[in-house]
């Protein structure tokens, strides 16, 4: 339960930091890894350029994790091709997990395409590629993720 409170908090706090700038997308997302474990986040873009973007995106995971906590910033470089806005990006962040799981760096690969069916949403696929860094190892894997966003 503490969990669902802290992702609560998260995607609040990230949610306001993205509708007090001009320009950028707010919004939720789903994603799945192929162990099956599920992952809920917030998201906030900000445009620092007209190929760049930085997002600010945390979640937590249910499953064989939950409570594991995920916060990363990730820069995204893109081109548009309206309505697709496909986009790579690379970031880093951590882990946050309760005990007996472990804590760690977390840096991220991420791809995918955005569309913008009608102003002001924003619908989105990505696959990120999480590699986590902890005391005892390193793990890694994908999420595929979707979600939606309304732009500001």
């Amino acid at each position: 339960m503490r969990g669902y409170l802290a992702f609560g908090i998260i995607a609040v706090l990230i949610l306001g930091l993205g509708l007090g700038a001009a320009g950028t997308t707010a919004g939720i997302s789903v994603g799945v890894d192929p162990t099956g474990i599920y992952m809920f986040s917030a998201i906030v873009e900000l445009p620092i350029g007209s190929s760049l973007d930085i997002r600010a995106e945390g979640g937590i995971a249910t499953g064989d994790l939950a409570g594991l906590m995920v916060g990363s910033l990730t820069l995204l470089y893109h081109r548009t091709f309206p309505p697709f806005d496909p986009f790579v990006g690379i970031g880093f962040g951590g882990a946050l997990t309760p005990p007996p799981f472990t804590t760690g760096l977390v840096l991220e690969g991420a791809a995918g395409v955005r569309i913008a069916p009608v102003e002001p949403l924003v619908v989105f696929v990505q696959v990120r590629y999480l590699v986590r860094f902890t005391p005892e190892g390193w793990m890694s894997g994908p999420v595929y993720e979707g979600g939606l966003g309304i732009g500001f």
